[in-house]
């Protein structure tokens, strides 16, 4: 169940889904901030592991519990740690796919059994099994207003029609639904973010909308700057580069010292491509950044940085010693290659220049599972907050296993620092 890692040398990101379509973005000018990756510059560099990294299985995959998972989030609330994630029984974004959480009130050392946070709004069957284009649900994490902990979830429908390119099928969205998280870990009752419901599936039961002063405090979480909504897809969601590229799952953005707020965007290839070959062929393999200076109201056009990246979801925060980070996949080659095999954490003084790298995980078991969407094995789609004196990591391994690791911040601390750059004040 645990894992130490060693240091190790290698050689070798209704009312909730429109936010991001009513942020406009601006032109980029000669004093916008430059984000740069220098971590891997120095002519000896090497990969180092992080030491005393413990990794706990929260899922081993079976047929009985769905052989696609995805979409991991953590929240820490009361002293509980939750993790959530979404399931399917094989295949990614078809019908019945739903969430599902565990916790533990012991730090880590003991877990609660498997249980469905938000129902099936569909039969949770594999694609080949489906007879009409059902809801599914892409999970948004967890939303704390008034001393309580929500759960939001993304409820979309698959289309005949394609109307985007991106994340294996086209989508209508539904709606939002959300329910309270009791620190016991009991669940409240399942309502909408919306001032109507949304008719069920026949043969599925209905939910309400929910109190509008509820929803309205929900809503108004998920668009501050730093709570933005990470994984919802649609036509042109996002705004597209400056050198014509499509934008996709935005990181948590952070914020500068001088108040300028910052988040990358995974490329998805160029608005010109147009096969899947020539789509992948087209990706940089590089985070894109985007910044706002008045607040998140407006954000200036996406730009190519030297952040290396697979081209997945990637997960930003800032540790207590105020240094930023980034976790993702920075192999820069296709998922097909490799490049979810490697899953690391980058670090930062001024949320600029990120010139320290340390791995997580690297070299994946075999995947175990065919499925709809799952040629990219690794370690992927990480999320992740700091509770007490540990980082921890939520991720799936090769979207059918979900593990979460333990970082010990004073390992972090250990990570050495560049010529001329002074080490933040840390935990001794």
């Amino acid at each position: 169940m645990n894992i130490l890692f060693a240091r190790f040398s290698l050689t070798i990101g209704p009312i909730i889904p429109l936010v991001f379509q009513g942020i406009a973005p601006t032109a980029r000018s000669a004093d916008t901030p430059i984000v740069r990756w220098t971590a891997g510059s120095a002519p000896d560099f090497r990969y180092e592991f992080l030491e005393n990294v413990r990794t706990t299985k929260l899922l081993h995959a079976t047929p009985e519990t769905g052989t696609f998972n995805l979409h991991g989030y953590l929240a820490y609330y009361r002293g509980i740690l939750f993790a959530c994630w979404d399931s399917q029984a094989r295949d990614e974004n078809t019908s019945g796919q739903h969430g599902v959480y565990r916790f533990s009130s012991d730090d880590g050392e003991t877990w609660s059994d498997l249980r469905p946070l938000f129902p099936s709004l569909a039969d949770n069957v594999p694609m080949s099994q489906v007879q009409k284009l059902n809801p599914f649900q892409t999970s948004q994490g967890f939303v704390e207003t008034g001393g309580r902990l929500y759960a939001v979830t993304c409820v979309d429908r698959a289309l005949e029609k394609p109307m985007y390119r991106f994340n294996e099928v086209s989508r209508a969205r539904i709606g939002f639904l959300s329910r309270e998280v009791r620190a016991d870990g009991t669940l409240g009752e399942v309502f909408w973010l919306s001032d109507s419901a949304p008719s069920p599936e026949p043969g599925y039961p209905a939910y309400p909308a929910g109190d509008r002063d509820l929803v309205a405090k929900i809503t108004g979480i998920t668009r501050q700057p730093a709570n933005l909504p990470q994984l919802l897809f649609g036509p042109r969601q996002h705004p597209d580069s400056d050198d014509e590229h499509r934008m996709t799952e935005p990181t948590q953005p952070w914020r500068l010292a001088n108040g300028t707020w910052v988040r990358l965007y995974r490329d998805q290839g160029s608005v010109h491509a147009n096969s899947r070959a020539e789509i992948d062929a087209s990706m940089s393999r590089r985070h894109y950044a985007s910044f706002s200076r008045d607040g998140g109201g407006t954000w200036s056009v996406p730009t190519r940085t030297s952040f290396p990246d697979s081209a997945a979801r990637a997960n930003t925060g800032r540790l207590p010693d105020g240094q930023y980070y980034v976790i993702n996949n920075p192999l820069p080659m296709s998922t097909r290659q490799g490049g979810r095999s490697m899953l690391a954490i980058s670090l930062s003084r001024d949320g600029l220049q990120f010139d320290r790298m340390a791995i997580l995980r690297f070299v994946a078991p075999p995947q175990r599972f065919e499925g709809i969407a799952k040629r990219s094995n690794g370690y992927q789609y990480p999320h992740s907050l700091v509770a007490g004196e540990h980082l921890w990591v939520i991720y799936s391994v090769n979207k059918e296993g979900v593990e979460v690791a333990r970082v010990p911040l004073k390992e972090i601390d250990k990570l050495a620092a560049p010529p001329h750059s002074p080490r933040l004040p840390g935990r001794r």
